[in-house]
């Protein structure tokens, strides 16, 4: 009878745990993801803590690492460190590349600055807004960018008349 007991209870412990292999699973397919802007064929269109984001949709602007194929001043590639990542916040630092577009944008290349990335507002398993804090020539910059259509890339508030993104009940 003891003997019995002991494969038993061996038998028990050795089984799989559904519960928690399931809640594990359920846990990171609930994490919102975000439009990376990326165009079609260079990444995921969604990702989450995606290495490179493509957030001004003309390909002047990006977040993390410059695409191999992209000009710079400088020869460090860039980075996006993701501090935090929850069901309703993610915070990054990392790189900002932006061209200056003087004398034009397909002759400047591209400058780095150290940039923080806030994004909130997850609706239908996506960030909805995107805040990007950065020094500009010596000038701090907050720049707010939305995306609640669902689409891959990222727009300026509406009408660019610095309302902010709509909240969460507005489409």
């Amino acid at each position: 009878m003891h003997r019995a007991t002991v494969v038993a209870a061996a038998l028990v412990l050795a089984a799989p745990v559904p519960s928690a292999l399931a809640a594990h699973r359920s846990h990171r397919r609930s994490v919102p993801r975000l439009a990376t802007g990326a165009p079609p064929g260079r990444a995921r269109a969604f990702a989450v803590r995606p290495h490179t984001i493509w957030y001004t949709g003309n390909n002047t602007g990006f977040l993390g690492r410059l695409p191999k194929h992209h000009r710079a001043v400088g020869k460090r590639p860039g980075f996006l460190h993701w501090k935090t990542w929850t069901r309703k916040r993610a915070y990054a630092v990392g790189t900002l590349w932006a061209k200056s577009c003087v004398p034009n944008c397909a002759k400047s290349r591209f400058s780095r600055s150290r940039v923080t990335v806030t994004l909130s507002d997850p609706r239908h398993g996506h960030f909805g807004k995107m805040t990007l804090r950065y020094t500009y020539r010596g000038r701090a910059v907050v720049d707010t960018r939305c995306n609640y259509t669902g689409f891959t890339y990222w727009v300026l508030p509406p009408l660019l008349r610095g309302h902010g993104c709509p909240g969460p009940g507005a489409r």
